[in-house]
This record gives C-alpha cells, sequence and structure tokens, in this order.
C-alpha cells in the first residue's frame, strides 16, 4: 500500500472516530436540554395547578365549614342536603378539576354521605368524611395535617409562638 493510502485511510478512521466522538456529546447533550425543559414544565404546571388550588380549595373549606360544630346554625338535613348540593357544584367546577384522585374520592364521599342524611340522627361517618376530606384538601397544598387544638388550655401554644418569636429576633439579620 502506497503512503497516500495509507494517509488516506487513518486520516478517514480519524475523521469517523472524530464524528462518532462529536455526536455522542451532540445526543447527550440534546438528552440533558430535553430532561431540563421537561423538569421546567412539570415544575410550571405544579406551580400553576397549586396557584389554582389555593383559589379554589378555600371555596369548598367554607361550605363544608357548615357542617362543623362551631357553626352557626345546629347541624340539620336540611343542611347537610345544601351542603352536599354546594360540594356537588364545587365538584363538577374548576375545583373539581385540580383536586388529586384521592382527594376527589373524599369529596364525593362526603356529598353522598350529605345527600343520603333525608331524616333521623346524623349518619355516624359523616365527620369522618369531613374529616378525611379536610386533611386531603390540606395535603394537596402541602400544609400540615388536621392539628387538634384546645382552646382551654393555649398556654402550651402561646409558649410555643414566644419561643419561635424569640428565636426570630435572636437570629441576625442576613
Amino acid at each position: 500500500m502506497t503512503t497516500e493510502i495509507q494517509t488516506a485511510l487513518i486520516a478517514a478512521i480519524v475523521a469517523l472516530i472524530t464524528a462518532g466522538i462529536a455526536a455522542y456529546f451532540s445526543y447527550n447533550q440534546i438528552q440533558r436540554e430535553r430532561t431540563k425543559w421537561l423538569f421546567e414544565l412539570k415544575t410550571s404546571y405544579a406551580l400553576e395547578l397549586y396557584k389554582i388550588r389555593l383559589i379554589e380549595y378555600p371555596k369548598l373549606l367554607q361550605t363544608i365549614g357548615r357542617l362543623s360544630h362551631g357553626s352557626a346554625s345546629k347541624l340539620t338535613p336540611e343542611i347537610a342536603q345544601e351542603v352536599g348540593q354546594e360540594i356537588n357544584e364545587w365538584f363538577y367546577s374548576t375545583g373539581g378539576l385540580v383536586a388529586d384522585a384521592k382527594t376527589r374520592g373524599a369529596i364525593l364521599g362526603l356529598r353522598q354521605v350529605c345527600r343520603k342524611w333525608k331524616e333521623g340522627p346524623r349518619p355516624e361517618d359523616l365527620y369522618e368524611w369531613r374529616n378525611a376530606t379536610l386533611f386531603l384538601l390540606r395535603r394537596d397544598l402541602d400544609l400540615v395535617g388536621r392539628e387538634s387544638f384546645d382552646s382551654g388550655d393555649s398556654a402550651p401554644l402561646l409558649a410555643q409562638v414566644k419561643s419561635e418569636m424569640d428565636k426570630l429576633q435572636k437570629s441576625p439579620a442576613e
């Protein structure tokens, strides 16, 4: 083989290896960009979903508040029927579209219990469904679960708040 042919073959092999390496790095760069784009898209979607939930969930919370022990009027089958209807209307609006699957299930369970109660004593599972719904609504917003609070024993709460305030005042501003 002549020197010119050997040189041409070596140049061709080097060019193929260089092209292969360049293609490999280009492909990896494209994959990294695609992954970054998908991450940003999912993050943007999650943020918009969260914003809509922040608007819609309080509406349902007000409706469910009518089932509370502390509501202004005594809970009756008629009020439960009204609450069931309001839950149904909320469910078939934006709120029902953005709720998590488990949250939607709890909302439907609460709606069903409210609508079934036509007369007689309060259904045993009404407050269980209400509490489950409240817990899941809060969970969807990344809020801590349904904590109990005894207003008769507020000293521990006041002590905790005072401690947190002291910590904030002692920490240097950055």
